[in-house]
């Protein structure tokens, strides 16, 4: 089966690793092409309604049929196996194309709506059976729409919608990514670092098992109002990242959000944080399995890296005086 994915606009490579390796632990999939924002992919087996709504960093989906250029996109729509449906035809144009077109898309849904109609179909815009979509990047891409991200969710968990709001906490549809990067279908995901909770509530509302640890009393307290504000369990206790209450390979994935401070009274020196959480990260979680580690600081420094392969690390701008750095790591270990 060949897929479609319209990639989230200025987070394209976030939502690249998230279907990669997210799709990985389903089926067995193969890249065909990425072209900006769009990427196509091959897979042995169709993965399943819980694959599409995990995904954050994808506005859409579609059954992939062909990409080709501008010139061949009606033959491509002729060519589609649609007959007695209620259809309509929806073309979007995409900012970061390289190429311009110099055409109005509602002019071209009209002319491909038309080739539809004499194939039998019946054009309807508020209530269709089926959606042709038309990415126009630097080439087109014909397809039928098999998913829509819902955006509203993520808005109503804001975390200053939240009963416990600390500034700087992620934004939920970023730390949905970053759990799906890590690939984890199955198993528990621990966030060593949990603060008000972002990505264990996210995790839950995934339905994956979670576990969240805080070094402060209040934060923690605040992190499982949060949780019972969903209806989650409070899986989170108090704990020191830097000697975690756990046996070894106790988990499947880690996702965390490093404090960006020099020193913390009750943690000591930042440096002394990672070099004992990055051993500790390791130590816990199973051998081949990925941890996301989202920081200000370049993790290479530190010696306990080398304990993992890094296969990424991406950037995002928050402000001007702030770039996240995300690391992207398998852990080296066997078993």
């Amino acid at each position: 089966m060949r897929f479609g994915f319209l990639l989230l606009g200025d987070l394209s490579d976030f939502g690249y690793f998230e279907v990669r390796n997210l799709l990985d632990s389903f089926t067995t999939s193969e890249e065909v092409m990425r072209d900006g924002r769009i990427l196509i992919l091959d897979t042995r087996e169709e993965p399943g309604e819980g694959f599409f709504k995990r995904l954050a960093m994808v506005r859409e989906t579609f059954n992939h049929h062909a990409s080709v250029d501008l010139s061949e996109v009606e033959k491509a729509v002729n060519e589609l196996d649609i007959r007695g449906k209620r259809v309509c035809v929806r073309v979007k144009k995409l900012r970061d194309s390289s190429k311009k077109f110099e055409f109005k898309s509602t002019d071209l849904e009209k002319k491909l709506g038309e080739i539809l109609w004499r194939k039998g179909n019946r054009i309807d815009l508020r209530n269709p059976e089926m959606v042709v979509k038309v990415y126009v990047s630097s080439l087109c891409h014909v397809g039928i729409l098999n998913s829509i991200t819902e955006t509203k969710q993520f808005l109503e968990r804001r975390p200053d919608k939240k009963p416990f709001f600390k500034p700087g906490a992620l934004l939920p549809r970023f730390a949905r990514s970053l759990i799906n990067i890590t690939g984890i279908k199955e198993g528990a995901i621990l966030d060593p670092m949990c603060g008000t909770g972002t990505v264990l509530v996210e995790a839950g509302l995934m339905g994956l098992k979670f576990v969240g640890v805080e070094g402060y009393r209040w934060i923690a307290e605040g992190c499982m109002r949060n949780l019972r504000y969903y209806n989650l369990p409070s899986n989170i206790m108090l704990g020191d990242a830097r000697n975690l209450p756990f046996q070894d390979s106790s988990f499947n994935a880690v996702v965390t959000d490093y404090p960006y401070l020099r020193s913390s009274k009750s943690i000591g020196k930042i440096e002394e944080l990672y070099e004992n959480s990055l051993a500790e990260i390791s130590r816990i979680l199973r051998g081949g399995r990925r941890a996301v580690l989202v920081t200000n600081i370049n993790l290479e420094r530190f010696e306990e890296i080398k304990n993992f392969q890094i296969e990424n690390v991406l950037l995002q701008r928050v402000h001007k005086n702030l770039e996240r750095k995300i690391y992207i790591v398998l852990n080296k270990k066997t078993g």
